[in-house]
């Protein structure tokens, strides 16, 4: 049985952060610890490297509590720590440079995430990490002076054990959930787990005319007629679900089955009040031609949205504008501003890229530490922490993982 002063079980973002947090944090001290990477994966990073559409969105320079939920009053003082100048700086003494593009989302000036991961590993067989892949941890036991970490007939023996394994989101990658049956035995509990950053289900009959179509837009999430949660972005219709990243961000709230009945409003022109849609549509209307209602709307909305926002408002996208009177041009405008898809739930883990709920944070210290048991610390997403969508899941990743590394470490030198 191999014996090792830290073992990092996950070699994903919060993982590959945790060991060189560690290694890092001897170094620090003129020390060096045996630390291992364990990956149940033929290789380290697999989800890494379809964050950000291939392109690995690793922070955001508007990283804070506030666009994070979850435990987020404990989650503070980690992010307050690990600013997002602060994790472009790790990188960049890394070697990579980074670039800040739309909304503050931070990139590897590559725009490559292989250049992330690349980095990260060097770092990780720089610093003497041990990588051991194709490692599925079914148990951990604590044993006298630490713990057995199994896999099957094989196991290691490490003094610390650092549990990075992630979510359910994304399961194709190698996250499915692992962390949380391993930590029964420590009498860990667990927050209600839902994907997020996910597509939103709604009736099919709704979205399948519009499948393909983008458009900037509000939304709105009601339950029970009231606002929920308000964003702003591109919506993208797909054959029975609502997407894109406005709609990412309530899709946390899509899962609560506690708050149903719930609907999307989506307002289509948002730059534009109800009034003024309508009497540009009235001073259309004085010289309609032969056109239709839906022609009428092609000139604020693609033209298959426009013609379900008329069959919505009037019962058909073939109506001669000629026979409109003003309150049907209102009923026009008002569904523009107003358009509503019934929330049926969200797509599965499959398409999700993070998880919602997890591991409670007041069942860790400060420094990432199980209460329940002492030398097991916890990282990444497997923690009751989520993320809005732009980097800010990677930022989390990034700063629970080197907190828990470096707390791991710190423990051996000082003992």
């Amino acid at each position: 049985m191999s014996m090792y002063d830290v073992a990092v079980i996950g070699g994903g973002a919060s993982g590959l952060a945790a060991a060189l947090g560690a290694a890092e944090q001897a170094k620090r001290q003129g020390r060096a610890l045996k630390i291992a990477l364990l990956e149940k994966n033929p290789r380290v990073g697999k989800k890494l490297l379809m964050t950000g559409n291939g392109r690995c969105n690793l922070t955001n320079t508007h990283a804070a509590p506030e666009h994070y939920h979850g435990d987020t009053e404990r989650a503070a003082e980690i992010l307050r720590r690990f600013s997002p100048e602060k994790i472009i700086s790790v990188f960049r003494s890394r070697g990579l440079l980074c670039r800040e593009l739309e909304e503050g989302r931070v990139y590897p000036y590559s725009l490559q995430a292989s250049s992330v991961l690349n980095i990260l590993r060097r770092g990780a067989d720089a610093a003497g990490v041990e990588t051991v892949c194709e490692f599925p941890v079914q148990r951990i036991e604590n044993i006298p002076g630490g713990f057995a970490v199994l896999s099957g007939k094989d196991a290691v023996r490490s003094r610390k054990v650092i549990l990075a394994v992630g979510g359910k989101a994304c399961p194709q990658s190698g996250s499915e959930g692992d962390g949380y049956d391993l930590l029964k035995p420590f009498r860990h509990t667990t927050a209600a787990l839902r994907p997020a950053l996910v597509q939103i289900r709604t009736d099919a009959k709704l979205t399948r005319p519009l499948k393909g179509v983008r458009c900037p837009a509000e939304t709105t999430l009601l339950s029970r007629g009231k606002p929920v949660r308000f964003t702003r972005g591109e919506v993208q219709f797909t054959e029975n679900a609502l997407s894109g990243i406005c709609i990412f961000e309530l899709s946390r709230y899509a899962g609560d089955p506690a708050a149903k009945p719930m609907e999307i409003e989506i307002d289509l022109a948002p730059d534009h009040e109800e009034d003024e849609l309508a009497r540009l549509f009235c001073a259309q209307a004085e010289h309609p031609g032969d056109l239709t209602a839906a022609q009428l709307v092609e000139g604020i909305l693609p033209k298959a949205l426009a013609a379900e926002v008329v069959k919505t408002a009037l019962g058909s996208a073939s109506v001669s504008v000629a026979t409109l009177t003003a309150d049907n041009l209102r009923l026009v405008a008002g569904v523009i501003k107003k358009m509503r898809f019934p929330v049926l739930g969200t797509l599965s883990w499959q398409n999700a890229q993070v998880t919602a709920g997890g591991v409670p944070l007041a069942e860790t210290d400060t420094d990432l530490q199980s209460r329940f048991c002492r030398g097991l610390y916890l990282c990444g997403e497997l923690l009751n922490v989520d993320g809005d969508c732009g980097g800010y899941n990677l930022h989390w990743a990034w700063a629970s993982g080197i907190t828990a590394g470096a707390a791991a470490a710190e423990s051996l030198l000082k003992g």
